[in-house]
């Protein structure tokens, strides 16, 4: 009698932990990079704030036109100067609508703010008697401000990451026009 040879049929132990090994990694990989999803969407506010400077200033020296950016805690627009009326007016209402898509107001993130550290002191465009409301007069006032010559008054603006209402991340953008766009990350724990 012949035994007939068994034909074994499953994995071996080295097959199994190669396995193991292997999930085991691309979970903590997932992990990882969902960790930071927070810090990569602040990275990325960051990055499109300072870009936005940049064009901002470009399209300034283009329209030969005064340009700024409004500055709140939670959000951020474009404004240009009109010269007739002498006032700053939203790019929705004003005369380069074509741009409005383009330069429409942007809202951070909730676990975002946006502080202006310091900025150039630029005069009201009216006395404040003849605005209807004092304080919307003074919020349309931009922090930035890049002239038709391609001057860029001085602005300096910190946009930190919140995490349970403390800061943990920040980064500092200032704009002039002898240093140009400087963009500084500072350490990621306060």
């Amino acid at each position: 009698m012949r035994a007939c040879p068994r034909h074994s049929r499953g994995f071996t132990l080295i097959e199994v932990l190669v396995v193991i090994v292997i999930i085991a990694t691309l979970a903590g990989m997932a992990v990882l990079s969902l960790g930071n999803s927070d810090a990569r969407a602040w990275s990325g506010e960051v990055q499109r704030l300072a870009a936005l400077l940049q064009l901002v200033a470009d399209r300034a020296l283009i329209d030969k036109a005064h340009y700024g950016v409004v500055l709140e805690q939670d959000r951020y627009s474009v404004v240009r100067f009109d010269p007739a009326a002498m006032q700053w007016q939203s790019l929705e209402t004003g005369a380069a609508k074509s741009l409005a898509a383009r330069f429409a107001t942007h809202e951070l993130p909730g676990n975002m703010r946006l502080e202006v550290i310091a900025e150039a002191e630029l005069p009201a465009a009216a006395p404040a008697e003849f605005a209807a409301d004092q304080e919307d007069a003074e919020q349309s006032l931009p922090q930035f401000v890049a002239l038709s010559s391609g001057e860029i008054l001085p602005v300096e603006l910190a946009l930190f990451l919140l995490q349970d209402a403390d800061i943990s991340r920040g980064a500092s953008i200032s704009y002039n026009s002898l240093h140009g766009l400087q963009l500084e990350w500072q350490a990621d724990e306060f």
